[in-house]
């Protein structure tokens, strides 16, 4: 009797495949929205590290224009 009942509460083996491979896609469709969240987010940190450096090669060349212009002695330009 009890090993019927043992049988009886587990799934029939036709349905076990399936639950693994809904199983396997539900991991697969969370690491594909790991992976695309992390591509996005270093895309942005990349795109942000660039302008900033741009900025910045902008801000010396402009200050060192002005130390130009005052060693120069065209001090009226700035």
């Amino acid at each position: 009797m009890n090993c019927k009942r043992e049988h009886s509460d587990q799934q029939p083996a036709s349905r076990r495949p399936k639950l693994r491979w809904d199983l396997l896609f539900q991991d697969l469709s969370l690491l594909i929205s790991v992976c695309m969240a992390w591509l996005m987010v270093s895309r942005e940190l990349r795109r942000r590290r660039k302008e900033r450096a741009m900025r910045l090669k902008h801000i010396k060349l402009v200050q060192s224009v002005q130390l130009k212009r005052l060693s120069d002695g065209s001090i009226e330009n700035i």
